[in-house]
């Protein structure tokens, strides 16, 4: 019987644990869903505020100097090379003499020339007195009418002989000319292709050196299409402006403007072969330099500018995120152009004093409530070029790779116009 009473008594115990261990979760979990845990804050995000700036508008192509006049210096006459006057690759002036050939063989030729002429004149004078003293005696029968013509037949050959001695003596004298060369333009003389004692001008006009003009200088690149009536449109108003941006990408300080236009397109690329002349008094730029030639077209008011870090892209294209009211967000569609003053351009899309959030995007979603700390747009020192470049390779759309750089918006809300067109 004891042994009974200990079971029963250890059973109770148990059972009375237990039951208090079930109020006890009981309770809790009531306690849990009457005092809930507090909703988490709202993100913290950074946002500036959306600037409208005069933003210049270029077209800037890959571009190549070539020399406005190249000459080659070349050996007209057969002789032997005597003297080089020049320092290879200095400057020359027009009339400078840069090279002499032997002179002595055209001398002589020029002297036997000389000396028949004096013989045919001296023969053609013989001639003439002899016509002058038979015709009276032919006219009275003393001599025959055979004997005068012949006297007159002589005199004829006698003068055409002097117009053929005049004739060489001109050659002659142009020949012995040619042995001294001389600088036909002011610029720049290349290496001598021919050294001193060499016999030139054999076979052909043999090519001694070569002479560039340096100022000014021409620049060639080629436009699309597209571009063409945008450039065209603002040649008609007045002359472009052309900068030359070097490979350091430093501008150069004699900028220049478009004075060619081809007649034609290339139907390979769908370009157009244009030139710029671009002054170059320090005669820093030599031809066959790759450069870049940057055509300004105008100027864009009140475009709206943002950082570049607050834009994002999806499979709809370019957007960013705004604060709205209540610091709520709005996920906004945009058209960006590119970069200016270290800041996006955005053609459409947003108005000026507008929030766009800049850091913290990876934790915000259309509607959202966040924090907002507002920053200024840093001022950079450094500005980089408004460029509408040419083709899929070379060309920075407004709006996105895929459009014309001419495009126009027609938008009349501030800062949704595109570029170059006025405000309505």
């Amino acid at each position: 019987m004891a042994v009974k009473s200990r079971i029963a008594t250890a059973r109770s115990i148990i059972f009375l644990t237990a039951l208090s261990l079930v109020g006890v979760f009981l309770s809790w979990g009531c306690k849990k869903d009457h005092n809930p845990p507090p909703n988490p804050p709202p993100p913290n995000v950074t946002a500036e505020k959306v600037v409208l700036q005069t933003v210049p508008v270029h077209l800037s192509y890959v571009a190549t100097t070539v020399s406005v006049k190249v000459v080659d210096i070349r050996a007209r006459v057969e002789g032997f090379l005597e003297e080089r006057r020049f320092v290879e690759g200095a400057d020359v002036k027009k009339g400078d003499l840069i090279f002499v050939i032997e002179k002595a063989p055209y001398e002589a030729d020029l002297e036997r020339s000389l000396a028949r002429l004096a013989q045919d004149r001296a023969a053609l004078s013989f001639a003439q007195d002899q016509v002058k003293r038979y015709k009276p005696l032919a006219e009275q029968d003393f001599v025959t009418q055979e004997a005068l013509e012949d006297y007159e037949t002589r005199a004829r050959e006698a003068a055409a002989a002097v117009q053929a001695d005049l004739a060489k003596i001109k050659q002659d004298r142009l020949n012995l000319g040619y042995c001294t060369m001389y600088s036909p333009i002011n610029g720049r003389i290349g290496r001598t292709l021919v050294n001193v004692g060499n016999l030139v001008g054999a076979d052909e006009d043999t090519k001694l050196a070569t002479i560039v003009q340096l100022d000014p200088m021409y620049v060639y690149f080629s436009p699309s299409e597209k571009d063409l009536g945008l450039i065209l449109k603002h040649r008609q108003e007045k002359n472009i402006p052309v900068d030359i941006i070097l490979s350091d990408g430093s501008i150069y300080a004699y900028p220049g403007k478009v004075d060619f236009i081809d007649n034609r397109a290339d139907p390979a690329a769908n370009t157009i072969n244009m030139r710029a002349v671009i002054p170059n008094p320090e005669k820093k730029l030599l031809p066959g330099i790759y450069v870049q030639a940057r055509l300004f077209l105008c100027e864009v008011p009140d475009t709206p500018l943002i950082s570049e870090k607050a834009i994002s892209e999806d499979q709809s294209g370019m957007y960013v995120y705004v604060v709205g009211a209540d610091n709520r967000v709005e996920k906004r569609s945009v058209e960006i152009g590119f970069l200016y003053d270290h800041r996006k351009i955005v053609w459409k899309g947003l108005r000026e004093g507008e929030l766009v959030i800049t850091d913290g995007l990876q934790m915000v979603r259309p509607g959202m409530a966040v924090q907002v700390r507002e920053v200024e747009a840093g001022n950079q020192a450094e500005t980089d070029e408004t460029e509408f470049l040419a083709d899929d390779k070379q060309t920075a759309s407004t709006t996105d790779p895929g459009r014309s750089a001419a495009a126009t918006h027609t938008d009349a809300e501030k800062g949704t116009r595109g570029p170059c067109t006025s405000k309505k």
